[in-house]
């Protein structure tokens, strides 16, 4: 028979509470019928005698006098540090999990230990956890020692070790499924040990799923994994409680529906769960990644104790996922959480999520589920593409009919201008740098427009005999705007004595680095959504060291292949440009409504492997 020491733990504390209650109720409450016959503490002194006492009457009895005890601390603390942004990492997940126990109790009379090796194990014992009140300490290969240290700095009275046995583990363990074959079995110990009849049942192969159910931990709720198996999910009616009732979450909708129709074929009470519950309002938001299944357990118990909330994340981008950012940004916590191994970027992009502006059509990261279709111009002139053909009220429309055919595969769109801010020119101009500037005023009708569309502004630098960097700083005020990204146009970058249409220019890599830590800088700082850095490129030549420039997170950097020509030999040009490099970079194409023979139809760019991000046309 397995030890009951948990359960009449759970049991006797409601007499005792009961009785409490009781005792702090009398003490308030009217005198009882033995008050009358009580001798008072003091009687006044009026000069008579009484029958039995000496001549100076009774003598006062002072009234006693008591010390109240102070009480002790409550061993759940009560917050975490004040920092803004708390990390909790660690080079393993023991010491991970003794980490967030030293954050979340200065005691503990009993504490869930569990294998850190193994995510199922870890995973069901965070509900055991919860249910008692306790922190949650995971055993790695290095052996018990630390969890040990960490039992004795709680004062731990009892061990609750699910999914192992005791290795040495100091007080009163309690073993509960050290045998079990596989984690339905383990789940269904831990459940009957403790007498919970409510479960979140999740399909066993479904990992996110798995950490799903940390973010709906209440206390009163188990976690049974189902086995894939036909045949043993039939037995698992023979082994859950009477009064077992089941709440089925998979990561997909119709996996968990079909799933609840095979437990309700073979007698087990089964519903579809609700959409998690994500705490807002809360001051503390503990971030975790789902494919870090310890310390995602550990974390979920030290937030479970306050009704803390819970939110899964990218850990090398914390932006990504627009549905988990926007959650993070709708709870608007004072503090969050790090658990585990997360980006070093959190501190920057943590700042954006909850307070910073988005991208046109939500989120933070340009291409995690978007397109850009542009067109491409100066509004001073129709010589140097479509956007001058018309003004900005006619080339609304315009955008939107050319983006559209575009959003045949389901990806959003994202409609786009492509400004020349500074235009190659044949001489020298005021500057002499063979750059003639657009002005703010030009620009700026443009970009005030695309923020009513909803529309990206990417600002063109052909620069001439200056550097890039130099122009890109005369654009800050537009560049600030969140929804403006940057071109840069080798072709029109010139040496000390050279002039445009003479040669194709280039650019070297450490160039374009400088705008690029620039601009990323820019976005940073002011806490921008990604923005976007588009490199001109159709010939080898403009950008000869490309592949030693390094994108930093701030920025999407598209290589856009822009030549003009035939099909084929714009093809052979996209092959040679991406060949051996297609995962380095996000691509881009441009259509030629005159120069090119034809004009690429959008299935035809589509179709191109790798599929472009930012298509343009000029």
């Amino acid at each position: 028979m397995p030890p009951t020491g948990f359960l009449l733990r759970r049991s006797w504390l409601v007499p005792i509470v009961l009785a409490t209650m009781a005792f702090a109720c009398s003490s308030e409450a009217e005198p009882s019928p033995d008050d009358d016959d009580q001798v008072p503490a003091s009687v006044p002194d009026d000069g008579s005698d009484d029958e039995g006492g000496d001549d100076d009457g009774p003598s006062a009895t002072p009234p006693p006098t008591t010390t109240e005890q102070p009480k002790p601390e409550p061993c759940r603390i009560d917050g975490l540090e004040d920092d803004a942004i708390v990390r909790i990492a660690a080079p393993a997940v023991m010491e991970l999990s003794i980490g967030i126990a030293g954050r979340t109790h200065r005691c503990a009379p009993v504490v869930v230990v569990a294998p850190a090796g193994d995510p199922w194990a870890a995973t069901i014992a965070a509900p055991a956890a919860a249910a008692l009140d306790a922190p949650l300490l995971l055993v790695g290969p290095a052996g018990v020692d630390p969890v040990a240290a960490e039992l004795t700095r709680l004062g731990t009275e009892e061990v609750l070790a699910i999914g192992i046995d005791d290795a040495g583990l100091p007080g009163a363990v309690t073993q509960v499924g050290a045998s079990a074959a596989g984690p339905t079995e383990l789940a269904l110990d831990v459940a009957t040990h403790l007498g919970m009849s409510q479960m979140l049942a999740v399909p066993e192969s479904d990992t996110l799923a798995r950490s799903g159910v940390l973010a709906r931990m209440d206390g009163n709720t188990a976690l049974l994994p189902i086995p894939d198996d036909p045949a043993a999910i039939a037995n698992l009616a023979a082994r859950l409680l009477p009064t077992a009732r089941l709440q089925v979450l998979a990561s997909d909708l119709d996996v968990a529906g079909d799933l609840s129709d095979t437990l309700l074929a073979v007698g087990i009470d089964a519903v579809l769960a609700p959409r998690p519950v994500f705490l807002g309002g809360s001051n503390t938001a503990w971030l975790f990644d789902p494919d870090q299944p310890g310390a995602t357990a550990a974390a979920a118990v030290g937030a479970a104790g306050r009704r803390e909330a819970m939110f899964p994340v990218n850990p090398n981008d914390l932006r990504r996922d627009r549905a988990d950012a926007q959650r993070i940004r709708d709870a608007r916590p004072r503090r969050t959480v790090l658990v585990g191994e997360m980006t070093d970027n959190a501190t920057w992009q943590l700042p954006l999520i909850l307070e910073g502006p988005e991208l046109p059509g939500g989120g933070f990261v340009l291409f995690e589920d978007r397109r850009i279709v542009a067109l491409y111009g100066s509004p001073e002139t129709s010589a140097l593409g479509v956007l001058g053909e018309q003004p900005v009220e006619e080339a609304v429309p315009r955008l939107r009919e050319v983006a559209e055919p575009y959003a045949t595969d389901g990806v959003q769109l994202l409609p786009a201008f492509e400004l020349i801010a500074t235009i190659a020119s044949g001489t020298a101009e005021p500057t002499g740098d063979y750059s003639r500037r657009a002005g703010i005023d030009v620009l700026r009708p443009w970009v005030d427009r695309a923020t009513e569309e909803g529309f990206y502004v990417i600002l063109d630098l052909q620069p001439g005999r200056t550097d890039f960097l130099t122009q890109a700083k005369e654009y800050e005020e537009l560049l600030v705007e969140p929804h403006v990204g940057l071109a840069i146009d080798p072709e029109w970058r010139l040496g000390p004595d050279e002039v445009h249409l003479q040669q194709v220019g280039s650019v070297e890599a450490a160039e374009v680095q400088q705008v690029a830590d620039w601009l990323a800088t820019l976005t940073r700082t002011n806490s921008l959504p990604q923005k976007l850095l588009v490199l001109h490129q159709f010939q080898f030549g403009m950008l000869p060291d490309r592949d030693t420039i390094v994108a930093p997170p701030e920025l999407a950097v598209v290589v856009h292949m822009d030549g003009q020509g035939s099909l084929e030999a714009k093809d052979e040009t996209y092959d040679a440009i991406t060949r051996g490099v297609e995962d380095r970079w996000l691509w881009g194409w441009k259509n030629f409504y005159d120069e090119d023979s034809p004009t690429a139809t959008p299935e035809r760019v589509l179709a191109l492997d790798p599929q472009p991000v930012f298509v343009s046309y000029q």
